[in-house]
């Protein structure tokens, strides 16, 4: 009896050992793949097009709303580097989802942009839902996939007052 009860106490111990290993592992995951959210948002605003490709894995697909999908980087540099430096774009996002699953994890959000044209000064106000799929390549968070689309739930004005 005393070494069943001896072994049940070391098993519960080695179970309840692992958790907290695991909810700082989980949560660390967590916080790496929300940064890396952010890095597309500030790369784009700064119009630093080789940054932004820098997440990208090489056979990448893009999608967004109104626009063909895009096949791997060069299709994708080819699209931000027409795009970028045209405008002076603002980004608000709002992380509704984060998830990791092993080397693979994903981030649902809400966004919002606004571009002024800065030839014209035309305002573009676009807002919408994102999905951000990530694959962990030698030890870096890289973006495999990148949807976006207009929903009726998100719109102008943005929550933190970009107008």
């Amino acid at each position: 009896m005393i070494r069943l009860v001896r072994l049940c106490s070391a098993v519960l111990m080695s179970i309840v050992s692992v958790f907290p290993v695991t909810s700082r592992a989980v949560e660390r995951g967590l916080n790496e793949i929300e940064a890396e959210g952010g890095k597309w948002a500030q790369y784009y605003e700064s119009e630093d097009l080789d940054g932004l490709m820098t997440l990208y894995v090489d056979d990448a697909v893009v999608a967004l709303h109104g626009q063909p999908a895009l096949f791997g980087k060069q299709a994708i540099r080819d699209y931000f580097a027409a795009r970028l430096g045209k405008a002076e774009s603002t980004f608000e996002l709002n992380y509704e989802v984060r998830e990791t699953h092993g080397n693979i994890a994903y981030i649902i959000s809400q966004y919002w942009l606004k571009a002024i044209d800065k030839k014209s000064g035309e305002v573009l106000l676009d807002a919408g839902r994102s999905l951000l799929v990530y694959k962990r390549e030698d030890g870096a968070w890289k973006i495999a996939a990148d949807i976006d689309q207009s929903t009726p739930d998100v719109g102008w004005p943005s929550p933190n007052g970009l107008h």
